[in-house]
């Protein structure tokens, strides 16, 4: 079973900085809509994203993230530890919105990945790998070489989707690069489906513009409306549940406990060459949706850490219904035994 987070952190130690953490982790609507990001006839003259505005909010977005993951950031580390602070205080992160926030931020500082994979991805950063023996965050849970051997080349035809949205946009600026994006993620999601046995589409929303004249911001808030309608539907499953008795001893009146945990919905926007990585708790659909981090598939120096993310968010997805799906965690862990 892959790795899950462990408690939150304390904050006590943590000092806040003028550089809020809320301001990068609003909404995707919002997101796309205060950047000068082109329109896809601005595309054509522009080439795509080369030719962004410097003092675009998603510019800077990217730019910051890209910082941070090439270790250019002085300050990440403590940038990092402000802004989770900053969360924690707000009250409105469900547990693994946190955790996956971290993870994200941290995708070029920690191991995530198992030891064989080495060989597969030799121009990889050693860092991202896991010692051998160990258990890696990103991995596949069956204990079979086919399924890892999947796994991997799910992975590496992520990190080449970079390479052929820049052939795409050279050849031909006019020709929609989204569908490109959206199928190797949707590659990878299959594989993490396949892989555990189960569907994450009760709480994955995955969403690109379709329109050749389409909007930034109208695909971003079809985007947040699937991820509120998918909470609002998982907050009345909860609520028609059964409930189960758990007994607190001879003396203590028994009370009750939900009979299953309440999910985070996971989302991702994809628009020309950009796409958001979002989540909501279905604990409150009326709130804003969270984006955690922005992808910029134009930049090469960004390839290997956007299909990082990527992974890092399906499989955090996945986490979430083993989690709550007793079912499927024995199921698992049966096969494993098979196996064995």
């Amino acid at each position: 079973m892959a790795s899950r987070s462990g408690p939150l952190p304390s904050t006590s130690s943590v000092t806040m900085s003028e550089h809020s953490g809320a301001k990068r982790r609003r909404s995707t609507t919002s997101v796309f809509a205060d950047s000068n990001h082109p329109t896809r006839d601005q595309a054509l003259v522009r080439s795509k994203l080369h030719s962004r505005e410097t003092d675009s909010a998603l510019s800077r977005e990217v730019q910051q993230d890209a910082l941070e993951l090439t270790g250019l950031a002085d300050d990440s580390e403590a940038q990092e530890q402000a802004e989770l602070a900053e969360i924690l205080a707000q009250g409105d992160w469900a547990e693994s919105e946190v955790a996956l926030f971290r993870r994200l931020r941290r995708r070029g500082r920690e191991p995530l990945l198992p030891a064989p994979w080495r060989l597969d991805f030799t121009t990889f950063p050693e860092m991202l790998y896991a010692p051998v023996g160990e258990q890696s965050f990103i991995c596949a849970l069956t204990p079979s070489a086919s399924m890892e051997f999947r796994g991997s080349q799910a992975l590496q035809r992520l990190v080449n989707v970079g390479g052929q949205v820049r052939d795409r946009t050279e050849m031909n600026p006019s020709a929609p690069v989204e569908p490109l994006i959206f199928q190797e993620i949707k590659n990878f999601l299959t594989w993490a489906e396949k892989d555990g046995e189960i569907s994450l589409s009760s709480i994955l929303a995955i969403n690109y513009n379709r329109s050749k004249n389409g909007s930034s911001k109208a695909t971003s808030e079809k985007t947040e409306r699937k991820m509120k309608s998918m909470a609002n539907e998982l907050q009345a499953k909860y609520q028609q549940s059964p409930r189960k008795k758990t007994p607190l001893g001879d003396d203590i009146e028994s009370m009750d406990t939900p009979a299953r945990q309440l999910a985070v919905i996971y989302g991702i926007t994809v628009y020309n060459c950009v796409a958001a990585l979002s989540s909501l708790s279905s604990s409150d659909p009326d709130a804003d949706v969270k984006t955690h981090v922005v992808l910029d598939w134009t930049d090469v120096g960004l390839d290997i850490w956007n299909a990082i993310a990527v992974a890092i968010f399906i499989v955090s997805c996945r986490n979430d219904i083993l989690d709550s799906d007793e079912g499927a965690r024995l199921k698992l862990v049966q096969r494993a035994d098979d196996d064995a």
